[in-house]
């Protein structure tokens, strides 16, 4: 036993060592010129540096409302905050009182002893905080999946470990309550007890009163054999055993668990519980670096850092800022927060694609940030799920981790275009809050120059036709461009048109001239135009149009038909 403890407590301090390496060499923007040397110094001056100045209240206000107290959770989920806390504060507490107690609970209590009170009743208080959580936990994952999308291996698999943790506990305390040769081995080492005479009443008053299972004693009692029994118990027991009843969850299992552990030899069943209980324990230390049970030890960091560094303004040590964003990967829970809060959300109703959703755009930026292989079409998806956001931030808002994922996000767009790979969404106007963070900007006008250059070489233009030809009406998602006559109000109340005093030059058509395409079949100059790229999507055209076209989505389907094309060879 103690080299299975040697061998996981080796294995997470070495999961530890490689998680923390990791935050200091890994990004998602290789291309950014920073060594790791220089992310170890400026992780070290950003520490002391916090430490020795004002900031540290900001440490320790953060520390208890967002560590402690999960206040950003709370507001957003009572539900979610109540699985959290029983999860987290029933583990925490039974690590130290119970797992740690030989080397904690004394240092606290010299009078400690796992058999004692309170030590008895809280134990078993603790493990059933961690089965409430955890059972919140399932049903959210098993009634939330519209919002969340998808659950991993990683996510059962932690649960599954907590519980197995919760249950083998409990069954290991119901089966040595109900042990007859545990009571023998416990009354020989413990009580002297060793005459048939003092053992007899001993049995009889814990077989009725502790549910012990004995083959010498059965029911009804002896009432004389019981009171003699609880003497002996008072005088050999009492000082380091209170009552078992005192342990109301394994207590009343014992009920259950006893005559089955009985007829199978309690002994057995006493190893066999043991053994599962303390290896499920080891395994889950060893592995706990390795998994999304590290955001125990990341998220509380993540916290503290944004507590300090803030959200909204851009690092000002772009070291650091490479640091936070591979702390916050570690960080993240998979909790789905962020997705149900997102404001593209919509835009995953329609196109059914999983990266739209900010949960699980960080699952598959974990592995792009390790350097790990990922598949085209997973990125292809990925890259269109990044361009769709909108950089509203709320995700970053309502984090439990503190993850700063606007930020992240940000960085991971122009990763891709780094790659030299193309977004063709990037041309609408969800690109613009990426031009707000001020960050990435000569990137950004380098990936329009690319893009823009593809768009020409894909569409023809108004000006550049010699010749019109007129074909069947084009196909938009909807025919009712054909109620155009031609009044011009979606032009001349239009914005964007307003914007310019030469907007034709600007835009290359105008919304009623791009219906008038529509109608006689030549959807290709529509495609290629800047206005349907440079819509606001303000809807005054499709609201005043006195013969209800559908004008701001037809340039959806525009838009979206241009991209098929450029992407994969469909008009």
């Amino acid at each position: 036993m103690n080299v299975l403890v040697g061998i996981s407590l080796l294995v997470f301090l070495a999961g530890i060592f490689y998680r923390i390496y990791g935050w200091l060499t890994q990004s998602i923007r290789p291309a950014a010129k920073i060594s790791a040397a220089d992310r170890v110094s400026s992780a070290f001056k950003g520490f002391f540096g916090t430490i020795f100045s004002g900031q540290l209240a900001e440490i320790v206000k953060t520390f208890f409302t967002d560590v402690l107290f999960q206040r950003r959770l709370f507001s957003k989920s009572v539900l979610r905050w109540t699985a959290h806390g029983l999860i987290f504060v029933g583990f925490i507490l039974l690590l130290f009182m119970h797992g740690l107690g030989t080397g904690v609970s004394n240092f606290f209590f010299s009078d400690y002893e796992s058999t004692l009170q309170p030590y008895l009743s809280l134990r078993n208080l603790f493990g059933l905080m961690v089965l409430v959580g955890v059972c919140i936990a399932l049903y959210r994952r098993l009634t939330d999946t519209p919002k969340r999308v998808k659950s991993y291996s990683s996510d059962w698999i932690s649960l599954v470990f907590l519980a197995l943790i919760m249950f083998s506990g409990i069954l290991l305390e119901s089966s040595k309550i109900s042990s007859y040769s545990a009571f023998t081995a416990m009354a020989e080492d413990y009580g002297d007890l060793t005459e048939a005479e003092e053992m007899l009443p001993l049995e009889t008053y814990w077989a009725a009163n502790f549910g012990l299972n004995s083959p010498n004693v059965a029911k009804p009692f002896d009432p004389d054999l019981v009171e003699e029994g609880q003497s002996i118990h008072a005088d050999t027991c009492m000082d380091c055993h209170a009552p078992l009843t005192g342990a109301f969850v394994s207590f009343s299992m014992s009920k259950i668990v006893g005559p089955i552990a009985a007829g199978l030899g309690d002994s057995g069943a006493v190893s066999f519980f043991f053994y599962l209980h303390i290896v499920s324990c080891l395994v889950l230390l060893a592995w706990l670096p390795f998994s999304k049970m590290f955001h125990v030890i990341a998220a509380p960091i993540s916290l503290l850092i944004n507590g300090v560094m803030g959200f909204k303004e851009p690092g000002k040590d772009p070291a650091n800022v490479l640091n936070r964003q591979m702390i916050g990967l570690s960080a993240c829970t998979h909790c789905g927060s962020c997705s149900e809060m997102c404001s593209s959300l919509m835009f995953y109703e329609s196109f059914q694609n999983d990266f739209i959703l900010p949960s699980e755009k960080v699952q598959f930026l974990k592995k792009i940030a390790a350097g790990q292989k990922v598949d085209q079409e997973t990125l292809t998806n990925l890259q269109k799920g990044l361009y769709i956001c909108t950089s509203c931030d709320r995700c970053s808002e309502v984090c439990p981790s503190g993850i700063n994922l606007r930020e992240l996000f940000v960085s991971s767009r122009y990763h891709f275009l780094g790659q030299g790979i193309p977004e063709t969404s990037m041309l609408s106007h969800f690109s613009f809050p990426l031009s707000l963070t001020r960050n990435f900007l000569d990137d950004h006008a380098q990936a329009l120059k690319k893009l823009e250059k593809i768009f020409k070489d894909s569409f023809s233009k108004l000006k550049d036709l010699t010749t019109v030809t007129v074909s069947d009406p084009a196909q938009v998602g909807t025919n009712s461009y054909q109620s155009c006559y031609s009044c011009q109000r979606c032009t001349n109340i239009c914005p964007v048109v307003r914007l310019y005093d030469d907007p034709i030059e600007k835009l290359d058509m105008l919304p009623h001239q791009i219906m008038f395409s529509l109608g006689i079949g030549n959807k290709e100059i529509a495609m290629g135009s800047q206005m349907i790229w440079s819509c606001s999507t303000c809807y005054l055209c499709q609201e005043h149009c006195p013969n209800q076209v559908e004008i701001t989505d037809i340039f959806y389907n525009l838009k979206n038909a241009a991209i098929n094309k450029i992407e994969g060879g469909r008009a």
